[in-house]
């Protein structure tokens, strides 16, 4: 199935620096999404340490010998353990440089991946970037974020409602540089279907535009231009507040 990509990132209104980072690589099929945390350099640091790792690591494995980081799991396909071994082996060179470098201290980041697996989507996901599927006019969001808030939600606590604006909803539970383990990235996995839209963001973009205002964008656009429906995405994000870096890459399938 035929499919193109766009990516941009904006550091917004509030921040100078920008923590995000992305890929669009269309020769292996892997679109990246990672939030970097821990202060200016070391989140952006840690986010394109993320990317790169998981970009070098799918295009490694795939020409030739390399030694994969986690163990191979047999209920998941070749690509979701590829993508899921890039990410752990993304979180172990964070960890590493973040205990080696006492600037980098504390350092991580969230990553949203997926990579094209035939006529299906494989998706790895930690903290609280996210994928979304837009499929007959509607939007659907397809991975769950590791936040305090949400842990709350699942508790019981508090309502699915109440995590949009919950003064928790920014603390992380699981990163990249801060868990101990590769079951700790949640996979999921999307048929692709003709016509399918994904969306993968930072929070600095679903934070300031809500789920409906995305599904408006995306619909305004009726050339269906993913330059025009990124740019228009990060515009409306900026002109809410823009109070965080703003990320969002588009791939579209025909």
């Amino acid at each position: 199935m035929d499919f193109k990509s766009f990516g941009f990132s904006d550091p917004g209104k509030i921040n100078k620096n920008n923590e995000d980072s992305f890929l669009c690589n269309n020769d292996e099929g892997l679109f990246l999404v990672a939030d970097g945390m821990g202060g200016h350099a070391s989140g952006e640091t840690a986010s394109k340490l993320a990317v790169t790792t998981v970009d070098e690591f799918i295009t490694a494995s795939r020409a030739g010998d390399i030694k994969w980081p986690i163990t191979y799991r047999k209920e998941l396909s070749l690509e979701t353990n590829r993508i899921l071994a890039g990410a752990y082996l993304g979180h172990l060179k964070i960890k590493e440089k973040s205990e080696s470098e006492r600037s980098m201290k504390g350092m991580g980041t969230t990553i949203v991946g997926a990579v094209i697996d035939g006529k299906n989507l494989a998706i790895i996901n930690v903290g609280d970037s996210r994928l979304y599927r837009i499929r007959d006019r509607a939007i659907k969001l397809l991975t769950i974020d590791h936040s305090l808030a949400m842990e709350h939600f699942k508790s019981g606590i508090i309502s699915e409602d109440e995590t949009a604006e919950h003064p928790l909803r920014h603390i992380l539970t699981r990163a990249l540089g801060h868990i101990n383990s590769s079951s700790k990235i949640d996979t999921f996995k999307s048929e692709i279907m003709q016509k399918d839209l994904y969306l993968i963001c930072s929070d600095g973009l679903y934070t300031m535009v809500n789920e409906d205002k995305i599904l408006k964008i995306i619909e305004s656009v009726q050339d269906g231009s993913l330059y025009k429906i990124g740019l228009s995405l990060v515009l409306e994000a900026n002109l809410a507040g823009g109070l965080d870096n703003i990320t969002a890459v588009l791939i579209s399938f025909s």
